[in-house]
């Protein structure tokens, strides 16, 4: 997220397993700090974070959280949405199946694309959300949430209009869900607008997951959640995660963060994004080939045919 071997996140990495890395079973003022950066970054309520090493762990670990704090198990994902590779996140990852169909407590709905829901995106979007609730309930299964990566990376990448989310989320909790943002993709100033890729829709997020971008490729990983769901979690059973925030990993994701906000990474990705777009666009009035063009910040995708 702030360029390959960027020197200061190689340095504190360097300097870090110099000089201590051990296990995450211990206390360390680096990893403390870290966390306190990291959360000062996200909303007042999202107060507890559980480290990991990648992001499908930390997918893996919002499931679990959804489904105590819900009391559902049935999960809403978008068509061709990608959300790790462990047993229980690989069933809300349509895009990873080559055969064979998703279980029956995951419903899909399409990408917020114009094809989909026409003019309207956030209220199309919507119809689909409660028309999915309602066949989840058929099968027998109440909610859990919603879970998107808010750029809907895997999908095509679908960022506009800004917001229109909103109308999807309130149902979801209407009806008893969570709303968990996968933001490994859009996470960490790479949308332009905000930090988090779902501050562009206004939104609060019941849970957030975020993965390797923390790092700068180091691998790290964390569940962010509020304290009352992580209360009721932990009530049932522990979690451990032997590197998850460790010294060293600490020592990257601070690095990152200091690097972000010093070099205006997040601004950076604004104006440079929005030149690159609108080039892409200018292009697109000559080249037949170009049938679209979406995105945010540096966060693109073009469509040839």
């Amino acid at each position: 997220s702030v360029g390959h071997c960027h020197p200061r996140v190689v340095a504190a990495i360097s300097r870090q397993v110099a000089t201590l890395n051990i296990n995450s079973r211990y206390l360390h003022q680096t990893t403390e700090e870290y966390l306190e950066r990291l959360k000062a970054t996200l909303p007042p309520h999202l107060n507890n974070v559980a480290m990991s090493c990648s992001g499908s762990e930390a997918n893996d670990l919002a499931l679990r959280v959804a489904r105590k704090v819900t009391g559902g198990n049935g999960f809403i994902v978008t068509q061709t949405a990608y959300h790790g590779n462990t047993q229980a996140v690989t069933e809300i990852s349509p895009s990873a199946y080559k055969q064979g169909n998703l279980p029956d407590h995951i419903c899909l709905i399409k990408a917020p694309s114009l094809d989909a829901y026409g003019e309207d995106i956030g209220s199309g979007m919507a119809k689909a959300v409660a028309r999915a609730i309602r066949t989840l309930k058929k099968r027998g299964h109440d909610l859990g949430g919603l879970i998107c990566d808010s750029i809907f990376s895997s999908d095509g990448i679908f960022s506009d209009p800004p917001g229109f989310l909103r109308e999807s989320v309130d149902l979801v909790h209407k009806a008893g869900g969570l709303y968990i943002a996968d933001e490994v993709q859009p996470g960490f100033a790479r949308t332009g607008d905000s930090f988090w890729g779902f501050g562009r829709h206004r939104l609060d997020p019941d849970i957030v997951t975020m993965g390797k971008p923390m790092g700068n490729g180091f691998p790290m990983a964390a569940m962010v959640a509020p304290t009352d769901a992580m209360a009721a979690f932990c009530r049932d059973v522990g979690y451990f995660n032997t590197f998850g925030g460790t010294p060293a990993a600490a020592a990257a994701g601070l690095a990152v963060l200091e690097v972000i906000e010093e070099e205006h990474l997040q601004e950076n990705a604004l104006k440079v994004g929005t030149h690159l777009q609108q080039g892409l666009l200018k292009l697109a009035k000559k080249d037949p080939r170009i049938s679209d063009v979406r995105g945010a910040g540096l966060f693109i995708g073009i469509d040839l045919g």
